[in-house]
């Protein structure tokens, strides 16, 4: 057997001091070894994936403030959209017939009054734009109903696109957010209006739902008003739907109307002409309330007053060569002896009838012409010198095409052609006259007056039964078939 090993004292004291070591040297090792073990660290695809959103509660829904002017608008779209349903995708009453468009029109030009009344019962060029699209529907509601404009058909035509195109400058200026000396900007609130406005703010359209709805459940479990309202609508229906089918049988007329209007609903055309647009005419509605979401292009061109005067004279060079001719052969025989000087070969109706569009474009050029110069080029008094020249020429240029016009019409007769080109002739006179006021008035707004003066002249055009008035001209002279000539046929 071994025998046990003795250990004297000393070595049992210096077994004492060794034996703390190995201790220190674990607990050093320990955190290596911890350390070297692999950690679950979060990568980097990891720390970029954001947190998940809390979710939001009925309650908190409730709690949001209910936007009274959403609401409002809502209601306003769905009365359009309704309209536009009942009138025009749908057999209307029979009190209705013939006039649902006029009557739709009128309804939308109120309702966007309406909702910006404040703003708009201060703005002139609003009541003039209003009073247009009110006019041009009573113009066509007299003319299905009366014999005064019934067969002005041409203008009738025309009425089905400037109407909406009125209706959306009406909207671009119903809130006021515009100034009569940037026309660029309302030109292109008109535009974005048909293809921007109608989408950007589409996704507020459900937030008045949401709060509605969240806040009649969260009154359901509580006594309140709301609560009490639903209460109210709920027994009423039951009521209505008792005393309003006894109310259509005792009157046949009554049955007959309301069957007439709500006879032909189903859930397809609901949807197509209801529920599809009614979001998109709130985003409409809705974005005039805010500032244009858009701007046109800035201005970054600008002409030095020195290539305005030079590219002016230039174009002023060709305009006198063609004025000289114009006086050598049309004015100075009709100032003489009453009669025009042709060259052989040349009769008067092939020299009246050509050219005259051509000169009614190049006048409405050099009116154009004048309102770059003025908006791009400084002001100087070469430049001014230069304009005036323009306009003179200009005016001489529309003579020549009046001149050409009358001894059309008293060769062979007036028709609706022929009377609406002699009152834009005037008309173009009238910008001639305005361009000319402005080189003195510098505050006129000249793009702003020249569209209320072409909106009037629209109006009067109707009113003034253009086809009442040719027959009156060619039956005092004595012209019967100049009727036949159709508004489209070229003037032959």
């Amino acid at each position: 057997m071994p025998e046990p090993a003795n250990t004297s004292p000393s070595q049992t004291s210096q077994s004492q001091q060794s034996s703390p070591l190995p201790e220190a040297q674990e607990t050093q090792e320990t955190p290596k070894t911890q350390g070297s073990q692999p950690t679950h660290e979060p990568s980097a695809h990891q720390e970029e994936q954001p947190l998940a959103k809390p979710k939001i509660t009925r309650e908190e829904i409730a709690q949001r403030p209910l936007n009274k002017r959403a609401v409002i608008t809502i209601g306003a779209a769905f009365l359009i959209t309704f309209a536009f349903d009942r009138l025009i995708c749908s057999i209307p009453p029979t009190w209705l017939i013939g006039y649902e468009l006029p009557v739709f029109w009128i309804i939308c030009a109120l309702t966007v009054t309406a909702l910006h009344w404040k703003t708009a019962r201060k703005q002139v060029l609003v009541w003039l734009v209003l009073g247009s699209i009110v006019a041009i529907g009573v113009w066509n509601t007299l003319a299905q109903s009366t014999w005064c404009y019934s067969r002005n058909d041409e203008y009738a035509l025309t009425t089905q696109f400037v109407q909406p195109a009125l209706l959306m400058l009406h909207c671009q200026l119903v809130n006021g957010r515009y100034d009569v000396r940037r026309p660029l900007q309302v030109a292109w609130n008109w535009l974005t209006g048909w293809l921007q406005q109608p989408f950007i703010h589409i996704r507020d359209f459900a937030e008045p739902f949401s709060v509605i709805f969240a806040r009649f459940a969260v009154a359901s479990k509580q006594r309140s008003k709301v609560r009490e309202i639903g209460i109210a609508l709920l027994i009423s229906t039951p009521l209505l739907l008792t005393i309003v089918p006894l109310l259509i049988g005792a009157d046949q007329i009554v049955q007959y109307e309301v069957l007439n209007v709500f006879s032909d609903f189903n859930p397809m055309t609901i949807t197509l002409h209801i529920m599809l647009p009614w979001p998109l005419l709130f985003s409409l509605l809705i974005g005039l309330d805010d500032e244009p979401t858009s701007r046109p292009p800035e201005q970054r061109f600008s002409l030095s007053s020195v290539t305005a005067f030079v590219v002016l004279a230039v174009t002023l060079t060709v305009y006198m060569l063609f004025c000289i001719v114009q006086i050598r052969f049309l004015f100075a025989g009709l100032f003489t002896d009453g009669s025009i000087a042709l060259p052989d070969g040349l009769t008067y109706s092939e020299y009246a009838r050509g050219g005259f569009f051509q000169l009614l474009a190049v006048t409405a050029i050099n009116v154009t012409l004048f309102g770059l110069a003025i908006a791009l080029a400084p002001r100087t008094r070469m430049l001014n010198a230069a304009l005036v020249a323009l306009l003179a020429l200009t005016a001489v240029i529309l003579a020549s095409a009046a001149l050409r016009l009358g001894l059309y019409i008293n060769a062979y007769g007036l028709t609706w052609l022929r009377y609406l080109s002699a009152s834009f002739i005037a008309l173009l006179a009238t910008a001639i006259l305005l361009c000319l006021i402005r080189l003195k008035i510098r505050q006129l707004p000249l793009a702003a007056t020249m569209t209320a003066l072409l909106i009037v002249w629209y109006v009067a055009l109707g009113f003034s039964n253009p086809n009442h008035i040719c027959e009156i001209y060619n039956a005092a002279h004595g012209i019967a078939m100049a009727m036949a000539t159709t508004p489209y046929q070229s003037m032959v």
